[in-house]
């Protein structure tokens, strides 16, 4: 039962791009979008942390004691959220699901390895690394890459590539994100609330480019467009998304965990994107040469994070 609701948290991130992206043409901006996300987030966390802790606000005073880089979750939260609604309309589904995972592959080694952000050291040996190379080689399948270089004769533009390599830093600041979050967690005595504070950083860090920006700050300051109720359900998914990561760890482990939630991730962008949600109606349907690939990435990414 543990495993399916990991697998239902992975599953909030392809369907709350959807909905931030439907939110987007609203707002008129991504960042604009993305502080209207945030705000949702933190207030449904604040109600969450009141709920399990009693209180409305955290102690400031124990973040403000710890290493700088303890606020950082709240900057790689509004990388992530942002670049998604970027890359989705772009990339499609799949690829902007995909990408982020080699990303969190990449930065979860290095963080392993170094202790990075005062996490334990593990071993990376050569069986992870080679869980590392699977991942690449599943992603290029997904991707189709050698498939379409002989199909069309040409390899994608620079500009795909610029967009797939933003996919995968977004996926290495999530690594960042869930690392930095897990030490405030440990010192807050509270995952729920060390995830309020990181969006609450998010939003502040949202609002200053929003006001410092001529688009954003246009958009904001024209109002927001109708729209479907479901556009405002971004904030509550992000919310649910961080809390369930922040409740199951403990219970599953961290390994068990991300492995479960990306399985759900990879799987529900992969049905998105057949049924055409999040991409104007354009479907595609997956090739069993992408469906190897995609069960080549699950391989790669247990080999990494269990190995």
């Amino acid at each position: 039962m543990f495993l399916i609701l990991a697998m239902l948290v992975g599953a909030i991130v392809p369907v709350q791009t959807v909905v931030n992206t439907r939110l987007r043409q609203s707002v008129g901006s991504p960042i604009g979008a993305s502080f209207v996300s945030f705000v949702v987030a933190v207030a449904v966390a604040s109600a969450l942390a009141f709920t399990s802790t009693g209180a409305l606000i955290p102690d400031l005073s124990v973040p403000a004691r710890e290493p700088w880089w303890i606020w950082l979750g709240g900057f790689m939260g509004v990388l992530f959220i942002a670049g998604n609604i970027v890359l989705f309309p772009k990339l499609g589904a799949v690829q902007t699901v995909i990408l982020p995972i080699l990303g969190q592959a990449i930065m979860g080694l290095v963080i392993d390895r170094f202790g990075l952000f005062q996490s334990p050291r593990v071993p990376v040996g050569a069986l992870r690394l080679t869980g590392a190379a699977i991942v690449v080689l599943g992603i290029a399948m997904v991707l189709e890459i050698p498939r379409r270089q002989a199909a069309t004769g040409s390899a994608a533009g620079p500009g795909v590539w610029l967009l797939r390599a933003a996919g995968v830093l977004m996926g290495m600041g999530s690594a960042v994100q869930t690392a930095v979050n897990g030490r405030l967690g440990s010192a807050l005595g509270s995952p729920v609330q060390a995830s309020q504070i990181s969006l609450a950083v998010g939003v502040l860090v949202l609002l200053a480019l929003a006001l410092s920006l001529p688009g954003p700050r246009r958009a904001l300051a024209s109002g927001i467009a109708p729209g479907p109720w479901w556009m405002w359900l971004g904030g509550v998914l992000g919310a649910f998304f961080v809390f369930g990561g922040a409740a199951l760890a403990p219970i599953l482990g961290t390994g068990t965990t991300v492995i479960a939630a990306l399985v759900g991730n990879i799987i529900c962008g992969q049905v998105l994107e057949s049924l055409g949600i999040g991409t104007g109606g354009r479907r595609t349907l997956p090739t069993p040469y992408r469906l190897a690939g995609l069960a080549t990435v699950l391989i790669g990414v247990a080999m990494v994070r269990l190995l």
